[in-house]
């Protein structure tokens, strides 16, 4: 070896430090935006406000969670898709009172001729339907 190798060295040892620091920022930055689309995004909606208010409303709903009526940290978007004239989508959320607890499923459908709003509630082996409809949202 002689001394004209070291330069190259160097070069494929920072080229490969440069691939693990790459490597590194996707890992700590895709996680992250990731846990917000589909984590977080849809509590932004008005569908998400409407969905809670209705649970808080329902009698079901107050007869195994109690009040007052807790969201869950996340929404979780399974299915969303806004653009002209067109939102739809499917998410669902943990809700909880002093009593219990379930998780609220919620399908939405809106366009300028119609629109259909749905939404049931789940705890242990109990389902019940909490608001299915027209989405007009009190």
């Amino acid at each position: 070896m002689n001394s004209d190798d070291f330069p190259d060295q160097r070069k494929n040892v920072l080229h490969r430090w440069w691939h693990v620091l790459l490597l590194a920022i996707v890992v700590a930055v895709i996680p992250p935006i990731l846990l917000y689309v589909f984590g977080f995004s849809i509590k932004t909606s008005d569908e998400y406000d409407c969905a809670i208010r209705m649970a808080e409303r329902s009698a079901q709903v107050i007869a195994v969670t109690s009040e007052p009526i807790t969201p869950g940290l996340f929404a979780w978007t399974r299915y969303f898709e806004s653009g002209p004239g067109l939102r739809q989508g499917y998410f669902s959320t943990g809700i909880s009172g002093p009593r219990g607890r379930g998780t609220l499923y919620v399908h939405f459908y809106r366009t300028p001729i119609g629109a259909s709003f749905d939404i049931w509630f789940e705890s242990g082996r109990q389902r019940f339907s909490v608001y299915s409809g027209d989405y007009r949202c009190p």
